[in-house]
């Protein structure tokens, strides 16, 4: 089982005398001395801090591992406060000048781009994610998961990875009867995930100012939309004593060692880890869209798949209807499109009832042209006036496949109520409105409403991420409870 272990480093509010900045440097240095690549999430204000400051000995530790990004900085506006209000397209052109700017902070710094982007706290949006799958990186810290698989997620364009494995290890790194215990926990977890087959796991392995500190800062910083210093507070939090940093050290070189020999677990970075579960078929063949176009009519909604996303197999069954209406038959196999979910709201309420074959074929036109200038899923297809939403154009694309699979005729197919989205998309969206609407540091006036909205629309591009695909045609079955079948 490959593992990410990751760190965040994030503190620029301590002096230099209280020898903060040396944390993340012996921490690497351990971590190189054992053989472990480790994955360090950087804000772009503590890569600058630690140039400002002339610590060349702890960047010069700290590049031998993975970097990706960590956000700008623990200042207003955070990432939600940005994509508050905007639409798609607005939205994702403000996530490329903000990581722009983290980008060159690392680059003056390190030397390099970073090689992942990653959520700090609760700060997600759809957008920053997208801006992940546009530079061919991997996201980490995702919130859209297919619960039923232990996989990467690819999500809004990119690959996706979670935090499995977070036991707040930074502050009992010092504490030697705690550390025993939380080390057995960490045996037990990987264990399981051993046991379940899971191909990767997450571990995260803290904050390095924790292991230090007494106390979390961020509290008391950026409460309800402001932004403070430790100065204007006028008080810093305590800092752990000499022999407390040595059993630090001791224990966390036991870590790190303890991960190294796993036998069963092989710790990499997390642009290897991408590097691995990043490939796709590039076709989908005339199987598979048969199965899934009968698990979509039987299920009435978009389902996920084992291999192909909902978009990717709705574009699927619109260009094997116009092949099969040019040539005379379905094709053997379709192109895999790359496509992001729709960017505005589909809709739901019949506007128009039925369509016929000649009909049907104008809206899969519609969508190809759509997907091939935009990228994206159209939210709504056109005939005449009326409106027919996403949902309900691939559930009547699928009965149609279905019947030029089978060779049967059909005069008309009605138009059916269809969910705008998968399932998976409240529980994305209940995600946003507990853990960003409801969060300490967001304005009294904050709202997640577009961005929850945006979120749900790209649950159509989801689907899990292998190192090794399972064998047949895996469907998520939502008539049976979520269960795994291999069709």
């Amino acid at each position: 089982m490959y593992a990410i272990l990751c760190f965040d480093v994030e503190d620029v509010y301590f002096p230099p005398e209280y020898h903060i900045d040396d944390i993340p440097g012996w921490q690497s240095k351990i971590m190189t001395e054992c053989g472990i690549r480790a994955t360090l999430n950087v804000m772009g204000e503590k890569a600058r801090s630690l140039r400002e400051r002339g610590r060349r000995d702890v960047i010069e530790k700290m590049s031998k591992h993975s970097i990706a990004s960590h956000g700008q900085g623990n200042i207003h506006p955070f990432i939600p406060e940005i994509l508050q209000g905007k639409g798609w397209d607005e939205g994702v052109e403000a996530m490329r000048r903000y990581e722009g700017s983290v980008t060159q902070e690392h680059l003056e710094t390190f030397g390099r781009e970073p090689v992942g982007l990653s959520r700090h706290n609760a700060y997600f949006g759809p957008q920053h994610v997208a801006v992940a799958g546009e530079r061919g990186i991997p996201y980490m810290y995702g919130v859209a998961r297919i619960e039923e698989y232990d996989q990467p997620t690819w999500y809004a364009g990119a690959l996706t990875v979670f935090m499995d494995v977070q036991m707040q290890l930074d502050i009992i790194y010092s504490r030697d009867e705690i550390f025993e215990d939380r080390l057995r926990k960490i045996d037990q977890f990987l264990r399981d995930r051993i046991e379940r087959g899971s191909e990767y796991v997450t571990i995260f392995a803290g904050h390095p100012v924790r292991v230090m500190t007494r106390g979390w800062q961020e509290f008391h910083l950026f409460a309800g939309g402001m932004t403070r210093t430790p100065q204007e507070l006028g008080w810093l939090y305590g800092v752990k004593s000499k022999e407390e940093e040595a059993r630090a050290k001791a224990n966390f070189r036991r870590f790190v060692e303890y991960l190294h020999d796993h036998p069963d677990v092989e710790v990499v970075g997390i642009e290897e880890v991408a590097r691995l579960f990043s490939t796709q078929p590039p076709s989908i063949r005339r199987d598979v869209l048969t199965l899934y176009a009968e698990a979509f009519e039987r299920a009435g909604k978009p389902i996920f798949h084992s291999t192909f996303s909902p978009a990717e197999l709705v574009c699927g069954f619109a260009e094997s209807l116009i092949h099969a209406e040019e040539h005379g038959d379905l094709p053997s196999e379709m192109h895999r499109r790359d496509v992001l979910g729709p960017k505005s709201r589909p809709a739901i309420g019949i506007e128009y009832d039925a369509v016929t074959h000649g009909q049907l074929i104008v809206l899969c036109r519609q969508l190809v042209e759509h997907v091939s200038e935009e990228g994206s899923l159209p939210a709504n297809f056109h005939i005449g006036d009326a409106r027919v939403g996403i949902g309900q154009f691939a559930l009547v694309a699928a009965r149609s496949y279905l019947a030029r699979a089978h060779y049967e005729k059909y005069d008309t197919l009605r138009i059916y109520e269809t969910p705008r989205y998968p399932d998976a998309a409240f529980e994305v969206d209940a995600w946003i409105r507990r853990a960003i609407g409801e969060h300490y540091a967001m304005p009294l006036d904050f709202t997640c409403e577009r961005m929850a909205e945006h979120a749900r629309l790209q649950t159509w591009t989801m689907k899990p991420a292998w190192l090794r695909p399972p064998q047949g045609h895996a469907l998520l079955s939502p008539w049976h409870e979520g269960e795994r079948i291999i069709l």
